[in-house]
């Protein structure tokens, strides 16, 4: 599964040139490597919820990564996106799914 549209959106809002194209790197592999695994749970979720919690800064990026690969409902509860509303709170932060 490729990134959204919309996450790219936001890699680009929050980390500027060379970054955002190593931080989209990051995410793809971070969902590549939730498919491998067979997780279920829906991919731009958790990549989001690491997007948000690197909070535009690389390091706090490659901490969430490994984070979400370790177990991924620590940075759903981090990004604010654990609970029932999770899909409203991703559309105010990413904007409307296409």
């Amino acid at each position: 599964m490729a990134l959204t549209a919309r996450m790219v959106k936001r890699i680009a809002q929050d980390f500027s040139g060379r970054h955002g194209q190593v931080v989209e790197g990051l995410l793809a592999e971070l969902v590549h490597h939730l498919t491998e695994t067979g997780e279920r749970e829906d991919k731009e979720r958790i990549a989001a919820a690491t997007l948000l919690c690197g909070r535009g800064r690389l390091d706090r990026l490659l901490d969430a990564v490994q984070l979400a690969k370790e177990d991924w409902r620590d940075v759903l509860v981090g990004a604010g996106l654990a609970d029932a509303d999770w899909s409203e709170r991703l559309e105010v932060e990413l904007g409307p799914a296409a």
